[in-house]
């Protein structure tokens, strides 16, 4: 076999073995999770917010969070927080808790963990 043609095999190996890994680092996975329902959860989650928003510029800098914001308990001027949603790439959702689990508001005990739900998700391509 050829140098020439070694080298393309080689090259295109290369290519198929990277592009299944980004494939799978780049699932992304819905993330719906309801905050605790105790009357001091909506005062924990803003005392604590700085520091959720500063790690999500972070998730969002790296490219893992793609989209976040607050679930609200009416659609109307003054809905009260009461969870949130989050788009995550990640490889699985084990993955995803993983990062949940270390976000300021677990451990402010502003998210139910137990809420939440982590669902495969296909982003539109427009």
């Amino acid at each position: 076999m050829s140098l020439l043609l070694r080298r393309h095999f080689l090259s295109a190996a290369q290519h198929s073995t990277r592009t299944r890994h980004l494939s799978a680092m780049n699932c992304s996975f819905l993330v719906l999770v309801d905050d605790h329902t105790d009357a001091g959860a909506l005062a924990r989650r803003q005392e604590t917010r700085a520091a959720h928003l500063a790690g999500a510029a972070s998730l969002k800098a790296q490219g893992t969070l793609v989209s976040a914001g607050a679930l609200l308990d009416s659609h109307e001027s003054g809905g009260r927080m009461v969870g949130s949603t989050l788009v995550i790439n990640a490889a699985s959702p084990d993955d995803v808790m993983a990062l949940l689990r270390n976000d300021p508001y677990v451990a402010a005990r502003v998210w139910n963990l137990d809420s939440a739900r982590i669902l495969p998700f296909r982003p539109a391509s427009f």
